[in-house]
């Protein structure tokens, strides 16, 4: 299966005035030849436009990482605007992939090209890097706008948000620091770990599927009140009252998130909302359980109803708190190294 197909876009050259200005121009070009070297060592395919800007220096680092397969280069131009040849076609004409479109303007076949990408960098440049960066932006695409080195990308980095945009808050902090000597390997695994976030969104499962879960899971609590509770009123709501207040936990769980300013994306609400109900509904039976297998007599013959009218205000708070940090439980349920309680969100198209 081919890599993914990153999109190097942005301009260095010291003869343009760019807005905000150029930031050490040198390092910048010395970045995107070490990033084409990465991403080449990381199996990506590279997509350029050609020509003598920034795509120059990454498919010089590109071609240096020794990529594995053949047409991993691929130029995608305008008919009527063919680009120079980049040096190492002449040495290396097997990895690269010319591609042209009809027509007499550039932009016909470079804003194109920008929306097949399954990633794109930024680094300098003008008015095409800044458009270009708003549609990667508006498309959730993975996106690396490195901001140090000034330009359109500053500006591009200045409008993403985390928790809105795919970028998350580790990712977006990382564009903005100093270019050091593991900068490429951090800015690939970023962008990479961005693709798999956005492969999750397109892959997330369909809101059927967590209605039929919810329905399935309150049947299956509904049996406990129903024969162990002889169906009295109180029982039920010991049973579904932190089932409902799971839910409730679940939900608010986002919004304080986004007041911690804590990074994340934007959850499924439906199914913040059943896997909260679901949270909070096994604690309620674990709470329950837990009660009377310590001391039976709590509900001896004839005593159940009391018991659950004591017990309802505990379960509501055991309830809230469960749907409150359902994805810590339902991490540590399936085996996984929770390093993170953000907010619940669903599976969705890094």
């Amino acid at each position: 299966m081919p890599g993914p197909l990153i999109a190097i876009v942005g301009d260095t050259s010291t003869a343009r005035t760019y807005d905000p200005a150029m930031k050490d121009p040198a390092k910048a070009k010395q970045a995107a030849e070490q990033l084409g070297t990465e991403l080449a060592q990381r199996g990506a395919r590279l997509l350029v436009y050609g020509g003598p800007f920034l795509e120059a220096d990454v498919v010089r680092g590109f071609v240096a990482g020794k990529p594995s397969e053949d047409r991993s280069i691929l130029m995608w131009y305008s008919k009527d605007q063919e680009p120079p040849p980049f040096a190492e076609e002449a040495t290396h004409p097997k990895l690269f992939e010319r591609r042209s479109e009809k027509g007499a303007d550039w932009e016909t076949a470079f804003y194109r090209s920008i929306a097949r990408a399954d990633g794109v960098i930024l680094i300098g440049g003008g008015n095409a890097t800044m458009i270009s960066g708003q549609v990667a932006i508006g498309s959730r695409m993975p996106i690396l706008a490195l901001s140090e080195f000034g330009g359109a990308a500053s500006k591009v980095w200045d409008t993403l948000s985390s928790g809105e945009d795919l970028p998350n808050r580790d990712d977006i902090n990382l564009m903005t620091r100093p270019w050091a000597s593991d900068s490429a390997a951090n800015c690939v695994s970023s962008l990479l770990a961005q693709r798999k976030r956005q492969q999750l969104m397109e892959g997330a499962p369909r809101p059927i599927l967590s209605i039929v879960a919810a329905l399935l899971f309150l049947g299956a609590v509904s049996i406990i009140p129903w024969v162990w509770g002889q169906n009295a009123f109180a029982v039920w709501m010991l049973f579904f009252a932190p089932l409902l207040a799971g839910g409730a936990g679940a939900t608010i769980r986002p919004v304080i998130d986004h007041l911690r300013g804590a990074p994340g994306v934007a959850p499924a609400v439906l199914a913040t909302v059943v896997l909260g109900l679901v949270a909070g509904g096994i604690a309620g039976v674990l709470f329950v359980t837990a009660q009377l297998t310590a001391d039976p007599q709590l509900a001896s013959a004839g005593d159940v109803v009391r018991y659950a009218q004591r017990s309802i205000p505990f379960a509501v708070g055991v309830g809230f708190v469960a749907g409150l940090t359902s994805d810590a439980i339902f991490g540590k349920l399936l085996g996984l190294d929770v390093a993170r309680t953000t907010g619940i969100s669903s599976p969705q198209r890094p």
